[in-house]
């Protein structure tokens, strides 16, 4: 949804944009510029082909990302772990995705207090940020290919992800849900308290 609503708006300034230029060259001396019916068309399908190809890039992004997890095409839950990391990463307009080393969906803001989750203490905090995983929501998207990839790295910390249940906890906390969160995991842990 949020897909279209960004090619809508792309679409929106390129009209606006050609419609500037043509009426800026009107008003040079000598110069008639068509302003009709027929140039305004032009100028949206321009927009609207611009939108197109946007929108065919980042459906193709998706699509690789995909692929590339190990996941079937048609596997709605991989496409929308995808399209979540995706947009939590801000690769979305780009129609790109980073991934750590070990192949989870990375993420490049400033990083959340791991320790918040239950059963990750500083250690294991230290351990998921030297694997690129540095936030909630990363956690939250991760598909089971991603919690494999994740658990092979843990070492003694192995299991510990679906022992936890990190991936709710996650989600909970993404979300910025810490009554959801206490309500079903426990009092949230403060930074500073582990």
């Amino acid at each position: 949804m949020s897909q279209n609503l960004i090619l809508i708006v792309v679409a929106l300034l390129v009209a606006v944009l050609v419609i500037w230029l043509l009426r800026s060259r009107s008003s040079q001396a000598g110069h008639h510029v068509d302003s009709s019916a027929t140039a305004v068309g032009a100028a949206s399908e321009t927009a609207r082909n611009v939108a197109e190809e946007v929108a065919q890039t980042v459906e193709d992004s998706l699509e690789a990302d995909v692929v590339a997890s190990g996941a079937r095409p048609d596997d709605a839950s991989a496409v929308a772990s995808n399209a979540a990391a995706i947009m939590a990463s801000g690769g979305a307009a780009a129609g790109a995705m980073s991934f750590t080393e070990i192949g989870v969906p990375a993420d490049s803001s400033a990083p959340d207090d791991l320790r918040q989750l239950k059963g990750v203490g500083p250690k294991l905090a230290s351990l998921l940020t030297s694997l690129g995983i540095t936030h909630f929501d990363q956690i939250a998207a991760w598909s089971d290919a991603d919690i494999v990839a994740v658990d092979s790295q843990l070492g003694t910390f192995k299991g510990r992800i679906t022992r936890d249940n990190w991936v709710e906890q996650a989600r909970f906390l993404a979300a910025g849900d810490v009554a959801g969160f206490e309500a079903k995991f426990g009092k949230l842990d403060r930074p500073g308290n582990n």
